[in-house]
């Protein structure tokens, strides 16, 4: 299952046959906590990739809402619904290297986060909440910080 609100692309984008294949493709809303809920409970995962991104290099001290409505609430809304259904065994969550900031070269893992804006805010908030499902409700989780590999 794919979901997108295709804000950034078009369905035409899609590999021609990917029905067939069997992905299914959903156009919806992450932030919209009622599909949410209404998508986990009709599909059942088992494992959620958080993959979401959206082109807007430079802009995040200029889209402050944008940036914790597209990236927090609508992750704690896959990340309570993982919790909330009890069948989710692993999140997925495309983080970013913004939440180690600038000019910390060469950068590695054990780097302590220090973002400066409100997009790698918005990453590291969401990569504490999914530390917190993990401590509270053991959803089992994995970041990974890639660069700019696509968006």
């Amino acid at each position: 299952v794919a979901v997108d609100d295709l804000s950034g692309g078009f369905r035409r984008n899609l590999p021609q046959g990917a029905e067939a294949r069997d992905i299914k493709f959903i156009v919806g809303d992450l932030k919209d906590a009622k599909f949410v809920s209404k998508l986990f409970e009709d599909e059942k995962f088992d494992v959620v990739f958080h993959i979401a991104a959206y082109a807007a290099e430079g802009l995040s001290h200029f889209i402050r809402s944008y940036n914790y409505r597209n990236n927090l609430v609508a992750s704690t809304n896959l990340i309570t619904q993982s919790v909330r259904t009890k069948t989710v065994k692993r999140f997925v969550f495309t983080s970013s290297i913004a939440v180690y900031g600038s000019g910390r070269t060469p950068m590695s893992e054990d780097l302590a986060p220090m973002p400066e804006d409100p997009y790698g805010i918005s990453k590291f908030a969401v990569e504490m909440d999914l530390k917190a499902a993990h401590e509270m409700f053991g959803l089992e989780y994995v970041i990974f910080r890639p660069h700019n590999v696509y968006g």
